[in-house]
């Protein structure tokens, strides 16, 4: 067995730096994207003259050096961010669905590879995180599109661990800004969007009737006439959608009910009665092209909405219409009728309750006349404050 070579490095002043600084020279042992053993010299600014002597600076060097000089210590494997993105697409974006896995390549192409893609793992820290996180700051990016950056190389440095191409994971260290004003939306109101859903044409009057009373996720219209039971009046989220592929629906148990009223029930029933349509067919129709033939599939929310139901809103003068927002507004509705917070969990498919209240709910005034009588309502004794006629300034 080759006994490891025992090192003491090299150390120089380096008297073109303002100030003057002690440099120190060792190599390390390292293996490239090939597999191919070797080494390489390496440099590092110890401090400058006038904080340490030659002396201390040759001691800082070797206690950079006693870790490299064991004899358990590993090559180090040299693996560019962008040469592991390629492994990481194959270990785990593979095994992700659809959805998630376009929202990290959409932060893969337009903001980790500009920022990472040709430094080695092994040299990305904390600080190289935090000087991205503050440069998509100044970049103007949102407070929650800086987090979803910070989770998405947190996922890419995870793996990196995991299969030896990083000793830690740098990302969780960065910090965030704190949060900025946010102008609250204008929701719709009842009787708006009964106008627009009449003024829409079919399947999409119903459509979008039926993202308003059912408060699901837009990649969640993937129904088919199956799905629908009317017996029990529930219709069944077994499946979502992105851009024409399927995929399992984003929800921490397998399928969930949507309960409808029998007017809900009825309106779909008539809608499959004027479409001719079988059980076994999409409720809401697309035809997706697969190589060179159309087949028939479910409809895209990502284009239906800006085609034809935003243009009917604005020729309505009503606000600016998105799934989201008839998301918003069904959650808003729901904890303003006083429901149960678990129900309206289950109905929306979240994970947690509390997310409902952080990122949908308003403080509506039903409840904030109960907040503001109960509050008062302490203090129902004290007098009414009495008013000086003449004032006196103090």
């Amino acid at each position: 067995m080759t006994r490891k070579r025992i090192q003491t490095g090299t150390v120089r002043l380096r008297e073109d730096g303002n100030p003057p600084y002690w440099e120190g020279f060792y190599r390390e042992d390292v293996v490239n994207e090939a597999g191919k053993r070797g080494r390489r010299r390496r440099s590092v600014n110890l401090g400058s003259m006038k904080e340490l002597s030659e002396k201390a600076a040759r001691r800082k060097l070797a206690a950079i050096l006693e870790p490299i000089n064991q004899a358990k210590c590993k090559p180090k494997i040299l693996m560019t961010f962008r040469g592991f993105i390629g492994k990481y697409r194959t270990l785990k974006l593979a095994n992700k669905k659809g959805t998630t896995v376009h929202g990290y390549e959409t932060n893969i192409r337009a903001h980790f590879l500009p920022e990472f893609g040709n430094m080695q793992l092994s040299e990305i820290t904390a600080e190289s995180v935090q000087d991205f996180i503050n440069l998509k700051a100044k970049e103007g990016k949102a407070v929650q599109t800086l987090k979803n950056l910070k989770w998405g190389l947190s996922s890419i440095f995870v793996a990196a661990v995991k299969y030896g191409y990083m000793e830690s994971n740098p990302a969780p260290a960065a910090d965030l800004p704190p949060k900025g004003v946010k102008e609250r939306k204008k929701l719709p109101t009842g009787d708006q969007l009964s106008l627009l859903i009449n003024a829409l044409k079919e399947p999409i009057s119903t459509l979008v009737y039926l993202m308003a009373v059912s408060s699901i996720r837009p990649e969640e219209l993937a129904f088919k006439w199956i799905d629908l039971h009317p017996e029990d009046l529930n219709l069944w989220v077994v499946r979502a959608v992105n851009q024409g592929e399927i995929h399992t629906p984003k929800y921490h148990r397998s399928d969930r009910p949507i309960r409808l009223t029998e007017a809900d029930v009825q309106r779909l029933l008539a809608l499959k009665q004027r479409m001719k349509a079988q059980d076994d067919d999409w409720m809401f129709p697309n035809r997706i092209k697969k190589g060179k033939i159309m087949e028939p599939g479910p409809i895209w929310h990502e284009t239906i909405l800006g085609r034809r139901v935003q243009p009917v809103a604005r020729r309505l003068g009503l606000p600016h219409i998105t799934w989201r927002l008839l998301r918003h507004w069904g959650v808003t509705r729901m904890i303003r009728a006083k429901m149960e917070l678990p129900a309206v969990q289950q109905r929306v498919g979240h994970s947690r309750p509390g997310i409902l209240l952080e990122y949908y709910a308003e403080v509506l005034p039903p409840s904030a006349d109960d907040a503001a009588e109960a509050m008062s309502g302490q203090l129902a004794g004290v007098c009414a404050p009495v008013v000086m006629v003449n004032p006196v300034e103090v």
